[in-house]
């Protein structure tokens, strides 16, 4: 690649920060609020996915916490309640939700249709947390499966390579119904999901991602449509005035910040305990470099509005506005560093033992050990 310019600018703590204009933890505020973490537990019960929450494994585990608005706070609190339990052991990771709704609906029958034209529960995996190569996986009320491999969020300035024929090998999902399907005569409680995905499924070449220690990125929402009904009881999606669908809902595991899924940076944190569900339990810790990746994040989003507005990147660390308690979160002697070209760059935190985590235009977020 012909480089057109090459600027770097480097940061060393200490330095004093222009506070004259707004930071960037205040102007990107809705993005950096704290994902959600979760203990997932090991299970030595055999799980049937069968739609049905009876084991006592699924009993003695922990739910998360309640969905909310996607968009965050100030926004309304979702219609009906959904929450999701977490389980893992050598070979499967578990995951099993339960849907509040008063009228169960689902029409979507063939595999990897966009299934969120129904009511929807979706599962996103970043088995590494790079924010980039991940999967999904979707289903309606009546197991109907969407699942893909996304290389790069839809947001990245390359175009994201996404595989909607990836078929998760080996995975086993089923659902139940505690009402009628598709008759809005009556009133129904929910409906429930179970999903079992072998560690084969989102490996990298051989790697397993399921061991205990490992944190998992992961990401969980609930789509839900206005309907309306004919005579019949038969429900379908609600349109305007002018004969469009009206918006979805969008009911999210913590919020994203806006109306948009595909930010793995937003998602929760899953930590894979060793320790048995029932058993012992374990306090929740967030990973010790999550404030360093936290900066680099903030640091993307303003990326981002410059090239929006300029068509280049920011070239020199004080363009970022930094104020000391955003560049405290690094260790003392860290240096921070921007290395941009005309339509790319490289932000590095350089720490004081020899790592640097990266994150780049495109939204990958990296570590390696310094040369």
């Amino acid at each position: 690649m012909r480089i057109k310019f090459l600027l770097s600018a480097v940061l060393l703590l200490g330095i004093n920060l222009n506070l004259s204009a707004q930071n960037i933890s205040e102007k990107y505020q809705h993005f950096l609020t704290q994902p959600n973490g979760y203990v997932a537990y090991r299970t030595t019960e055999a799980i049937k996915v069968d739609g049905i929450l009876d084991e006592k494994a699924w009993k003695d585990a922990p739910y998360t916490e309640s969905f909310v608005d996607i968009s965050g706070e100030g926004f309304p609190k979702p219609r009906f309640d959904t929450r999701a339990k977490i389980l893992w052991d050598d070979d499967n990771l578990y995951i099993s939700a339960e849907l509040e709704e008063p009228s169960v609906w689902a029409d979507l029958q063939l595999c990897d249709t966009i299934v969120y034209y129904n009511h929807d529960f979706e599962v996103f995996i970043d088995p590494d947390g790079d924010g980039h190569n991940y999967f999904e996986i979707e289903t309606n009320a009546i197991g109907t499966i969407f699942d893909l491999f996304v290389q790069r969020p839809y947001r990245a300035k390359q175009r994201a390579f996404v595989t909607f024929e990836w078929n998760a090998p080996g995975m086993q999902l089923a659902t139940h119904i505690d009402g009628t399907l598709n008759n809005s005569k009556d009133k129904d409680k929910g409906w429930t999901v179970e999903i079992a995905i072998p560690h084969k499924a989102i490996a990298a070449e051989f790697d397993n991602y399921y061991k205990a220690g490992n944190y998992l990125r992961m990401g969980f929402s609930r789509v839900e449509w206005q309907t309306i009904s004919d005579k019949r009881g038969h429900e379908s999606r609600k349109k305007d005035m002018n004969g469009k669908f009206l918006p979805e809902d969008n009911w999210t595991w913590g919020p994203t910040g806006q109306v948009a899924m595909h930010m793995p940076e937003r998602w929760g944190f899953v930590y894979l305990s060793d320790r048995v569900v029932g058993q012992e339990t374990e306090t929740f810790k967030y990973p010790v470099d999550y404030p360093i990746e936290k900066l680099l994040w903030s640091m993307f989003y303003a990326q981002e509005d410059e090239f929006n507005k300029t068509g280049t990147y920011f070239s020199r660390i004080e363009q970022f506005n930094l104020v000391d308690k955003e560049v405290n979160v690094l260790p003392k002697g860290s240096i921070l560093k921007v290395e941009s070209t005309s339509n790319k760059y490289e932000i590095n935190a350089i720490l004081p033992d020899g790592r640097i985590i990266s994150i780049d235009e495109n939204g990958y977020i990296w570590k390696r050990n310094k040369k």
